[in-house]
């Protein structure tokens, strides 16, 4: 009988969806592009790499309201676009996917459309 409650604990332990409180905010696996953000972190940091044609930088600001807000600034060949965008504290992992070769859009596990425009510009005429 006590075999059988560990066992239905350890697999209820197993199902449950739980997202990691500790650990990087913002972590970068170089070997696939893919830049993690864990919602679950309260952190303040500023991370920003490059692609052949442009950059992506990501800040994050904090928890507000049960949400992490962070900048998402996204460059190519000097024209850049910055969005404040806010993913709740119980969210999974956002991901940032770099792009490759001649291509300009990273891929977002977040909808652009969600996020605050807060300004573009240019790094020649700013």
């Amino acid at each position: 009988m006590k075999r059988r409650i560990i066992l239905l604990l350890l697999l209820l332990a197993g199902c449950s969806r739980s997202i990691p409180s500790t650990g990087p905010a913002i972590s970068f696996d170089e070997a696939s592009g893919v830049i993690t953000i864990n919602p679950a972190v309260d952190s303040k940091r500023k991370v920003g790499y490059g692609f052949p044609l442009g950059s992506v930088t990501v800040k994050t600001l904090g928890h507000k309201g049960g949400a992490l807000l962070f900048e998402y600034t996204h460059e190519v060949e000097g024209g850049y676009t910055v969005y404040l965008c806010r993913v709740p504290v119980t969210e999974p992992l956002v991901t940032i996917r770099l792009p490759k070769g001649g291509d300009t859009e990273p891929e977002t596990s977040f909808d652009l459309e969600d996020c605050e425009l807060v300004r573009r510009g240019s790094v020649f005429f700013d």
